[in-house]
């Protein structure tokens, strides 16, 4: 990217590109010695986002870009790292991104600080992981075989499978029904609110043990499970001013014991957009949005209500409680976090691994 058309897009002064001028001057070398991709990405002044303005692709080794990202942007629940290292001026080591041809890469991230001290842009160095979570998966599904061969346990028939699954999902329903009369017959509206987001969660396994019931055991279709999710959810909204929940993106197949994680957490993020995310008496829409990855796969809530800060809402609520914990530990992954007056945005990443 020519100087004229990178401060333009930047905004930087002419002594913050000389900065970064002479900090390009030895990348060419450092991406061939650490066998990385290395980038500078700025961030554009009239949205907000973070662009590639300078790529340095080693040579002796293969980069893991087929074609040259500059200009291009990188998107918060793509490269969270990049955000974070320019909003709070840390490094971030070793975190798990997805380039803009949608590898999985693992990036290394530097704020670059100008002679006063303010973060102007950041170094990222990135390493794809594609291959290397290919072959662990290999691995773990030979060492799997293996351990199974000698004394494989007896299948329960499916015609079983399939009951068990229905009597779970009948049981789950009656006891959400039993919650939706305790909740009409309160007067409390926060014990009635309280009732119905319990409600909401119990429904939201019943989903999967409805899908189990018509599908051979067969894995989830995240998709579907997320449809039926905003079907129960919809109650939550305000009848005076509806909120739409809608559902989008890759088609992403997980087991039933990873679907029931992870529709546990979206049920939580999306109760609390409906809870906290928009002002008394306003309407919006939230989507929840699934990028499938190679290895991982990324689920997103996003609301375009008024945000944590402008509504209230508690970090340390049960809802945000259990989704952290849920995706931390259940899942393995990580939850991000973005609210402004514009809306939240929650992220969290999961392997398609078993």
């Amino acid at each position: 990217m020519k100087r004229s058309e990178l401060a333009g897009r930047s905004g930087l002064l002419a002594a913050q590109l000389d900065r970064l001028e002479q900090i390009s001057a030895g990348l060419c070398a450092a991406a061939d010695l650490f066998g990385a991709d290395i980038f500078i990405d700025c961030r554009e002044k009239e949205s907000g986002r973070m662009f590639v303005a300078r790529q340095f692709s080693p040579k002796l080794t293969l980069s893991a870009y087929e074609e040259n990202a500059v200009g291009k942007f990188a998107l918060p629940e793509d490269e969270p790292a990049v955000y974070h290292a320019m909003e709070k001026g840390v490094p971030v080591r070793d975190f798990k991104a997805r380039t803009q041809e949608n590898r999985t890469v693992r990036q290394d991230v530097l704020p670059l600080r100008d002679e006063a001290g303010t973060v102007i842009a950041v170094l990222i160095s990135e390493r794809d992981v594609s291959r290397d979570v290919s072959r662990e998966k290999k691995y773990r599904e030979l060492v799997r075989r293996a351990e199974d061969a000698p004394a494989a346990a007896p299948k329960a028939p499916d015609a079983a499978l399939r009951e068990i699954h229905h009597r779970v999902k009948n049981n789950l329903q009656m006891v959400a029904s039993i919650m939706n009369l305790q909740a009409r017959q309160t007067k409390n509206e926060e014990v009635r609110r309280a009732f119905r987001e319990n409600t909401a969660r119990v429904l939201s396994i019943a989903a999967i043990h409805d899908l189990l019931t018509r599908a051979d055991n067969a894995p989830v279709v995240l998709g579907e499970l997320f449809e039926k999710l905003a079907r129960n959810l919809q109650s939550l909204s305000d009848a005076a001013s509806p909120v739409r929940i809608l559902v989008e993106g890759d088609r992403v197949l997980v087991d039933p014991d990873r679907a029931t994680h992870i529709a546990l957490v979206v049920n939580e993020l999306v109760s609390n957009s409906l809870k906290h995310g928009f002002a008394p008496g306003k309407g919006g829409e939230v989507h929840i949005i699934t990028q499938a990855g190679s290895g991982f796969c990324t689920v997103t809530v996003k609301d375009n209500g008024t945000g944590f800060e402008l509504s209230g809402a508690r970090p340390e609520s049960l809802g945000l409680s259990i989704v952290n914990v849920t995706v931390k530990d259940k899942l393995g992954g990580e939850l991000r976090v973005s609210s402004g007056e514009n809306g939240t945005a929650a992220t969290f990443d999961f392997s398609t691994e078993s």
